[in-house]
């Protein structure tokens, strides 16, 4: 594959006591050359629509995510012109400089690339990373853990030393830009960043222990170091296909409108992550009546 240029970021206007509106553009073109600088080397990685803002949490931070079909697009008639898929980087990642941007977002270029390949490259609600996803990551340019962790799985996928050298121009783009971007006192450390930065005396910096995030496809972060997980159950309700019928054959409902599950089964926590496999398929029970595999019947 041949290097990748990006295009021309506008630069910082003097002076910056006042913050001016052009700020958040340049944000939003800096990450979209990067991404189409992706583009060009990967061209089955799809257009996404980029936001930015923070990505701190109660729960940690997240550096970004993926959201597939999130944003309806209309025609200049005003028709539904279709769906399109959102890429959310957040502002704590551009504090760790181009090399760590870059790397966050082609762990999210997987992703997307998962969904047009309509792979499935995660569970547990877009947090634990199967070898599916490594797979992807690999293809695009970072290299795989050694070891998967708990809740998150195989997530954390650094960048190799080619992939950093094809988008070499793109990164130093990325540095030179200087880029407003979210302090965090923490997020240096649990990122691994290369740029040096302040939180000045601006009022709204976050107080207290930070907690780890990442990388995540879905709300809540799945990134590439892990989160402070919440305290869950140590048991809940698994169902399978099974439905609960009348007498005349219908299908019964709850109070909700939906079906009834036929079978619902208590396991132990430990019991299910027990029989879950490294491709992400959770809990490993089936079901001999209606050959389907049985699933949580709630999300943690």
């Amino acid at each position: 594959m041949t290097a990748t240029t990006a295009p021309a970021i506008p630069g910082q206007a003097e002076p910056v006591a006042e913050i001016s509106h052009e700020h958040g553009s340049r944000i939003i073109t800096a990450l979209e050359g990067a991404w189409a600088a992706i583009r060009a080397q990967h061209p089955e990685v799809p257009h996404v629509l980029m936001i930015t803002g923070t990505g701190q949490s109660r729960t940690g931070i997240t550096w970004g995510h993926f959201g597939e079909k999130r944003w309806t697009v209309e025609t200049s008639i005003g028709t539904i012109g279709g769906r399109t898929h959102e890429l959310f980087a957040g502002g704590e990642l551009l504090s760790l400089g181009g090399l760590r941007t870059m790397q966050t977002l082609l762990h999210e270029a997987a992703h997307a690339l998962a969904s047009v390949r309509q792979i499935k490259d995660t569970s547990s609600d877009g947090r634990y990373h199967n070898k599916r996803f490594v797979a992807l990551a690999v293809e695009l340019g970072l290299i795989g853990p050694e070891v998967s962790v708990p809740v998150h799985g195989w997530n954390n996928c650094a960048i190799t030393d080619a992939a950093a050298e094809r988008y070499a121009d793109v990164i130093a783009t990325l540095d030179a830009a200087r880029l407003p971007y979210v302090h965090h006192p923490m997020a240096a450390i649990l990122g691994q960043g290369t740029r040096p930065t302040t939180g000045g005396d601006a009022e709204g910096t976050s107080e207290g222990e930070p907690t780890a995030g990442g990388e995540g496809k879905q709300p809540g972060g799945d990134g590439d170091a892990p989160q402070q997980p919440k305290k869950r159950p140590t048991r809940f309700l698994v169902i399978c296909g099974c439905i609960e019928r009348d007498e005349d054959g219908n299908p019964k409902l709850d109070k909700n409108g939906r079906e009834k599950p036929g079978r619902a089964i208590q396991v132990s926590r430990k019991s299910w992550e027990f029989g879950t496999t490294e491709d992400g398929d959770e809990g490993g029970l089936m079901c001999g009546r209606c050959r389907e595999p049985f699933r949580k019947a709630d999300a943690d």
